[in-house]
């Protein structure tokens, strides 16, 4: 198992592992096409990468809602929206790629699955995990 960088841990054992499984997933993805996002075979390697790290996403998104459900989280509604709206986005991105309307899509997808990701668990998921946790809220 992949250990948790400590500024990604949120402070449950079982999210903080599935997190670091998703940041292995994000650097499979962004190694897969590294030097060659804009030739085929990074594409490829990079579209087979990003199917890999979408499936575990919703895996990942479905474990933590049934987890804040159990707890009663008060924001559960609004975090599940924004696992809808990375979803979507993904998908569409993973669209561009096989449908080849841009050589950027890769690297666009690569900024935007590293910038989401990492600011949804330090921001979003640090939220859910201090109301379980009992700790008050960051300022």
């Amino acid at each position: 198992m992949t250990i948790i960088d400590p500024k990604y841990s949120i402070g449950i054992d079982t999210m903080d592992a599935q997190h670091a499984k998703w940041i292995q997933l994000i650097e499979e993805f962004r190694s897969a096409g590294a030097g060659h996002l804009l030739d085929r075979i990074g594409v490829e390697a990079a579209k087979l990468a990003l199917e890999q790290l979408l499936a575990y996403t919703c895996t990942h998104f479905v474990s933590e809602e049934k987890l804040l459900a159990e707890y009663k989280y008060p924001g559960l509604a609004a975090h599940k929206q924004r696992h809808q709206e990375l979803e979507a986005a993904v998908i569409k991105l993973l669209d561009e790629i096989n449908a080849h309307k841009t050589k950027v899509t890769p690297l666009k997808l690569n900024l935007f699955i590293t910038v989401w990701l990492m600011e949804h668990i330090i921001q979003e998921d640090d939220k859910y995990a201090r109301f379980i946790l009992g700790k008050p809220p960051r300022t």
